[in-house]
């Protein structure tokens, strides 16, 4: 390689790390340099330090009878994993904003959001998809999420989740190369399913510490205690979530 060339890879590697999360790149700069030069990056890799962090721009009005009716209907002694407070936080609270926003693209939408707000992004996404089909998937399909999803464990104190997911999130950075190439043969619409399917299962084996993690995470009182976590933050903040809320 020319010298010329080794210059050319150093300054594309700089612009890239502008983008990624910051202390993260003072610990792993050698790793995420493979995130520079072999695939091909996000726009932006989303952080919940960025853009709004305190105003309310767009969320429902409060709804202080909303609010009695859950109290009245829900227990955490009475645990239903699919019916509970944080799905009809999400309902009322989170899906009714990209409706509100007028539909802004993202990281438009994102960056508008509040810091709590974004806290919730950042779960309902991590958990949708790895719910779904585990952390590979999570990284499979929305990588710009990485940093922010840590960030987000981290600021919700769910220290567990937050060092098991670090892990996979390394392992990750090592492994960006055989993703890219595995989501562009997925993408490939000419190429037969069967391929395109493989290109994506494949992608499980890479993230070796992604077991420790599903191995708890899929549990019953896992979920309570995540899902808890969560509604006692946004109970504590939820004049970041809603309009109208008296201090």
């Amino acid at each position: 390689m020319t010298q010329n060339a080794v210059v050319k890879l150093a300054l594309f590697a700089i612009l890239v790390g502008i983008f990624i999360y910051r202390q993260y790149v003072r610990k792993n700069a050698a790793k995420l340099q493979n995130v520079a030069s072999d695939i091909e990056t996000p726009a932006a890799f989303y952080s919940i330090n960025d853009g709004n962090q305190t105003e309310v721009i767009f969320a429902p009005d409060y709804d202080k009878a909303w609010f009695d009716q859950l109290d009245a209907k829900y227990s955490w002694d009475d645990f239903d994993e699919y019916d509970n407070r944080f799905w009809e936080y999400m309902y009322r609270l989170f899906d009714t904003l990209p409706e509100l926003s007028g539909r802004l693209p993202n990281p438009e939408f994102f960056n508008s959001l509040n810091r709590e707000q974004k806290i919730f992004y950042c779960l309902l996404v991590f958990n949708g998809d790895v719910d779904n089909g585990g952390v590979s998937q999570f990284f499979f399909n929305k990588p710009e999420f990485a940093f922010a999803v840590l960030e987000t464990f981290e600021e919700l104190q769910m220290t567990k989740l937050k060092n098991d997911y670090e892990k996979c999130l390394n392992e990750f950075i090592g492994t960006s190369n055989s993703y890219a190439k595995r989501k562009a043969i997925f993408s490939d619409p000419s190429l037969e399913w069967e391929k395109r399917w493989k290109a994506f299962t494949n992608g499980y084996d890479d993230i070796k510490s992604a077991e420790k993690l599903e191995d708890y995470y899929w549990e019953t009182d896992f979920k309570k205690s995540f899902y808890k976590g969560f509604v006692d933050y946004a109970d504590k903040n939820i004049q970041q979530f809603v309009k109208g809320k008296a201090l």
